[in-house]
């Protein structure tokens, strides 16, 4: 079955306008995650869906598709908007901020979307716990493959029982449009994590990594990424010990 990707990005960002177009060691950000989504060689299309001309250009003179959509919420709901235009199936939604993501990360979550049609899927990493307050790390809670709860902040004494979210979805286009007709939930709005419109009506399967997800949330985050491209393997968090981020 064909599997494609979309990269929701738009100039909007609360914490960090404009950061799609950020220059990471000389390359805009979205360029880079669309690289890191080539190197999983999964996709049939990788695609920028995107309500910015300015990123639009950036990612043809890149050589990469882009689609123009409206206003959006959500990513997924860009990502719905995108797809259905489209035309496409199962989809798998690699937030614009991640310009680290691992590539066999990206192929195990689309060989487990066509698996699992009927489900969401999404990633975990081990947690550092000195980010267990942390805002701009989002947790997630598992029981066995599913998960079963997303938090922004999660006491130091319950760190064992969380995993660091990752900014990846993937899912179906019955999956997409049935997340689309929902309105957002109280709790999505508080906790700003458009997942949790969906988590208890269908299912979130959760892929494991052992590759620690480095987003960039706000402008500080800009030189960690920085100091990691040039590292030769991908930075790891060993579950229950502490680590400072390069």
């Amino acid at each position: 079955m064909a599997v494609h990707c979309i990269v929701p990005a738009r100039m909007g960002s609360s914490r960090y306008p404009g950061k799609p177009l950020v220059k990471i060691a000389g390359k805009e950000m979205i360029i880079r995650t669309m690289e890191r989504a080539l190197l999983a060689e999964c996709f049939d299309r990788i695609i920028c869906a995107t309500d910015d001309d300015r990123i639009a250009e950036v990612v043809s003179n890149a050589g990469f598709e882009f689609i123009l959509t409206g206003p959006a919420s959500t990513g997924s709901d860009r990502v719905a908007d995108a797809a259905r235009a489209l035309g496409l199936d199962l989809v798998v939604n690699l937030q614009g901020d991640e310009p680290l993501v691992e590539p066999s990360v990206l192929s195990d979550v689309a060989l487990e979307l066509e698996r699992h049609p009927d489900c969401w899927v999404t990633v975990a990493c081990p947690l550092n716990p000195a980010e267990a307050m942390v805002k701009t790390v989002v947790k997630v809670r598992v029981d066995g493959h599913i998960a079963v709860d997303f938090t922004r902040e999660v006491p130091p004494a319950e760190v064992s029982r969380w995993f660091q979210h990752q900014g990846i979805y993937a899912y179906s286009r019955l999956a997409r449009e049935e997340f689309a007709s929902l309105p957002q939930s109280p709790v999505e709005l508080e906790r700003s994590l458009e997942q949790m419109r969906i988590l208890g009506k269908r299912p979130i399967r959760i892929v494991q990594s052992p590759y620690a997800s480095v987003s960039v949330d706000v402008p500080g985050d800009v030189s960690a990424v920085e100091s990691l491209i040039h590292s030769v393997t991908p930075f790891r968090i060993e579950p229950g010990v502490a680590h400072e981020r390069p």
